[in-house]
């Protein structure tokens, strides 16, 4: 056993995991819902709204926070537009992701998660402060103005800038306001954050577009896990063999919904003209092996 847990070590420190399974070596123990964890694969899926057909599907074992860019570029591509509006919840608000988006021109409305005050009171929470894009800076509710010294500052994942204004000394609130007793109250703003924002005011304006999301993409899910019963991957393990499970249950919902839509008359005759495309694709492929040969 103790040689077990050395190479178990020893494999962490040269993939630079932090975590490994032992009975799914790619699985991942991850938050699935709540506080509730569980060793895992995470499915991502595109679905079409007006159909709820299921586009595109992605089995990975990492968490949402990271999935939005990624999905996104493969929609792009699939679809061979941007001019689409892109509906996640709140598991997927993450800053860089928001800036891929940007970049790939597509809108997305993703629900904004609660977060908790920094301030002891209520009234001197980030959102009570206004940013001046144009001088790049905050104003607090006492209209005093936090600026920032222009120095970029990097964690793990992101840089930021601080801002901070020497009237936090003389301040009749400050008690409100901040509980630190040397500096005052220091906002910090990502390099992500004008890209937040403008997807929280897209969600302001979108009426009873973004209530839409969860008929979309949750009735797939439903139906799968609910009604058919597949909550669970059958075969054996690893991320192909979980993939490759999943897509078999994925094709075979997209092909009942098909029928649903279609009806039984007109979804025969679509397999019909599907099978005789397919069997001209694969003669012509044969005439030209033989022409080669």
């Amino acid at each position: 056993h103790k040689q077990k847990y050395q190479n178990i070590e020893k494999q962490l420190k040269e993939t630079g995991d932090t975590q490994v399974s032992t009975s799914d070596p790619e699985s991942r123990h991850q938050i699935t819902r709540g506080n509730i964890t569980e060793v895992c694969y995470t499915l991502q899926t595109t679905v079409d709204d007006h159909n709820k057909i299921i586009i595109d599907y992605l089995v990975t074992n990492q968490n949402d926070k990271k999935a939005m860019g990624g999905m996104l570029r493969r929609a792009k591509t699939i679809l061979r537009t941007n001019d689409f509006t892109a509906l996640y919840d709140k598991g997927y608000h993450t800053g860089s992701e928001f800036s891929t988006a940007d970049e790939l021109g597509i809108e997305t409305l993703v629900a904004i998660p609660s977060t908790s005050s920094r301030a002891p009171h209520t009234d001197y929470e980030l959102s009570a402060f206004s940013f001046c894009k144009s001088d790049d800076s905050y104003t607090c509710p006492q209209k005093h103005i936090l600026k920032s010294n222009g120095s970029w500052y990097t964690t793990r994942n992101y840089r930021f800038k601080q801002y901070k204004t020497s009237a936090c000394k003389s301040c009749p609130v400050r008690h409100l306001c901040t509980s630190s007793k040397a500096n005052g109250r220091t906002l910090q703003r990502s390099e992500h954050q004008g890209a937040i924002e403008a997807n929280s005011a897209r969600i302001s304006a979108s009426g009873d577009l973004y209530k839409k999301r969860q008929a979309i993409v949750e009735h797939p899910y439903g139906t799968l896990k609910r009604n058919w019963g597949f909550d669970h991957i059958i075969t054996k393990k690893g991320i192909n063999r979980a993939s490759a499970d999943t897509g078999f249950m994925l094709i075979a919902y997209n092909l009942r919904r098909i029928l649903n839509i279609l009806g039984v008359v007109k979804f025969t005759e679509l397999l019909s003209k599907l099978d005789n495309l397919i069997s001209k694709l694969f003669r012509f492929i044969g005439s030209i092996i033989s022409a080669i040969i």
